[in-house]
């Protein structure tokens, strides 16, 4: 529904069922996660306050088969121009959401004029009784957590019940006198866990149950692609009985890029392990158009689909017009896998950012129509000598600036923020074409362009490993800061490493590099 806020609730309130459970939501994170776990009958999205496309995301899953979502949104041929304010959640100093271009919402426009109204199909009646008798998706992944005596790695995309089974496993395993022990990211994660659970199992966190190592027979690991894989490996040597369950798809990342690192390393630890899928649908029918369309609209089905074969010695590159890549729906889909894959954290919010923030810029290798790796620049840093001197002392943080920011504070760099920064933020080579070269090609494609745009040096900041290091220092860059403490992502300390590309540039690396000893 299109016009202003007022108009569009005025009309939703004559349509809501008089009976069943509404949720309404205005755009907040915040209060889009209270409703995870939870079912309605009616969901009304409020995007006049803020298009937050993870929420959406997030709670359009809470929707029963033959409800319905209604989307308030300004008029749609307004839509993409409208300062929407949750662009504040990427923009970098000083830019304003007046001055987004809209790509995004351009894109979306036109996929709902497409399709004018999507139906969301009625679950068959005999669906409804899942908590109760398990479906047979449900039934096969139960038997192998029972019975397989090596690891049992269970992926599903959202709302096919993996996490209830779980839970029912749980009980049976409680049934057969076996100790169980549960971890996830968060506890409020593992709740649909505990729901389907008659004997709940034992909840730690992450670190604690590293630390403590309670007595177990069987570890459940849910949301498995949010944890470090080092963490996961040291689990697995504990508890050789485990299942690592993740989702493949949905707002909250993607679990393909772990699905390939952690299945790589269980290969070598733990040969035979199994790998279970869940597919039937558990809230909606199957082949549901409305999951179908938020899929497609917010690139939640991407990723997985690999390169094989050879490719040429000297692939093409090209810096892409965002224009263009908006519009070109096969090029977008396939850049955003990549992406995805690469990383498991990549959301929808993280598609929006790279088609509308300002300063951004994406170069690819390519061969033929098929790309090979993909990089993502942000330009960074150029502030006024008085901004710095208030980042310098800690009284200013402005936001999008992160490592003139780190430098300038953190590492004491005093007027490192003046200079102008080009910060890869992604790259990514294709898995099967990794080892083989083009992640320095394209580097060095990207070094090219930050000198030509007259950044004084190019940066990145990531989570940081041995390998990762060198690579870097391989490519010229010297060590700026690593971090005190580890990132619960990633379960690494953060590094900062910069290359000088004009001489103030250099200077600054030389900073960074200790005295020599004489």
């Amino acid at each position: 529904m299109s016009g202003t806020q007022a108009e569009c609730v005025q009309r939703v309130q004559s349509l809501l069922p008089a009976d069943g459970k509404v949720f309404w939501v205005t755009g907040a994170a915040k209060k889009a996660h209270t409703l995870l776990g939870q079912e309605c009958t009616a969901l009304v999205f409020d995007a006049h306050s803020g298009f937050d496309v993870n929420a959406f995301a997030a709670v359009s899953g809470t929707l029963c088969g033959g409800g319905t979502l209604f989307l308030l949104t300004p008029p749609l041929d307004d839509w993409a121009t409208f300062p929407d304010p949750d662009y504040r959640r990427f923009l970098p100093y000083p830019h304003q959401p007046e001055a987004v271009d809209g790509r995004f919402l351009r894109r979306l426009v036109g996929m709902l004029e497409e399709r004018e109204g999507v139906c969301n199909t009625p679950l068959p009646t005999t669906v409804g009784a899942y908590c109760i008798r398990p479906l047979h998706d449900q039934i096969n992944a139960i038997q192998s957590i029972l019975q397989v005596p090596l690891p049992v790695v269970l992926t599903a995309d959202r709302g096919r019940g993996k996490s209830a089974a779980l839970g029912m496993a749980a009980s049976q395993l409680f049934a057969a006198g076996k100790r169980v022990l549960l971890t996830a990211p968060s506890r409020a994660t593992v709740e649909a866990v505990f729901k389907h659970a008659e004997n709940p199992p034992l909840f730690f966190a992450p670190d604690d149950l590293l630390q403590t190592l309670p007595q177990g027979d069987v570890l459940l690991v849910d949301e498995a692609a949010a944890i470090p894989v080092p963490l996961l490996l040291k689990m697995l040597e504990h508890y050789p009985r485990c299942v690592f369950s993740t989702t493949l798809h949905g707002y909250e990342g993607s679990g393909r890029g772990f699905a390939l690192r952690f299945q790589k390393a269980l290969e070598v630890r733990a040969p035979g392990w199994q790998a279970v899928r869940l597919q039937q649908p558990i809230r909606w029918a199957e082949n549901d158009p409305l999951e179908h369309f938020i899929n497609q609209a917010l690139l939640l089905d991407v990723g997985g689909e690999e390169v094989v074969g050879a490719y040429c010695i000297r692939p093409r590159y090209r810096l892409l017009d965002r224009d263009e890549l908006a519009a070109n729906e096969p090029l977008l889909r396939q850049l955003f896998g990549l992406l995805v894959t690469a990383h498991y954290q990549t959301r929808p919010s993280d598609l929006r950012q790279m088609l509308d923030a300002p300063d951004i810029s994406i170069h690819v290798l390519e061969q033929g129509e098929t790309i090979l790796a993909v990089a993502l620049l942000s330009r960074e840093g150029g502030l006024d000598a008085a901004l710095t001197a208030a980042i310098h002392a800690g009284t200013r943080r402005p936001h999008g600036h992160p490592i003139p920011q780190t430098l300038t504070f953190h590492a004491g760099m005093a007027g490192a923020a003046e200079l102008v920064c080009e910060r890869v933020m992604r790259i990514a080579v294709q898995p099967s074409l990794q080892g083989q070269g083009l992640g320095k090609q394209l580097l060095e494609k990207l070094v090219s362009h930050a000198g030509d745009s007259c950044a004084d040096y190019i940066g990145v900041s990531y989570a940081m490993t041995p390998e990762l290091l060198r690579f870097w220092e391989r490519a010229g860059f010297v060590l700026a800061r690593v971090g005190h403490r580890k990132d619960t992502a990633s379960g690494s300390r953060s590094a900062v490493q910069i290359r000088g590309l004009t001489a103030a540039g250099q200077r600054l690396c030389r900073l960074c590099q200790p005295p020599q000893q004489h």
